[in-house]
């Protein structure tokens, strides 16, 4: 296993496999009690069009670790594996179906 400090990923860029530039590694958020790293927060790159993308109260888009598919120069993410809003509420409406038929 390849280790890498967290410092060294600050302004890393972040680029879907798919070719699309997200933007750049402004922090990661970490599990209190694991320590495990949940998310990437990222800032945006500036044509990138946050509306669909799951952000923070600022802006930050947050990107599951989950979906890293690489890191080296760049910081290669799962486009599948991206948290986007349209994603989330077919699984809020899945959810809520599943609740009211059970």
């Amino acid at each position: 296993m390849v280790r890498i400090i967290a410092s060294k990923l600050r302004d890393v860029e972040l680029i879907t496999d798919t070719g699309i530039r997200l933007g750049w590694v402004y922090d990661l958020s970490f599990d209190e009690e694991t320590g495990n790293i949940l998310v990437i927060v990222a800032e945006p790159d500036e044509d990138l069009d946050t509306s669909e993308f799951v952000t923070d109260h600022e802006g930050l888009l947050l990107i599951p670790i989950s979906a890293v598919k690489s890191i080296g120069e760049v910081i290669i993410i799962d486009s599948s594996k991206l948290a986007v809003k349209s994603k989330l509420r077919r699984i809020g409406s899945v959810n809520k179906t599943e609740a009211t038929e059970g």
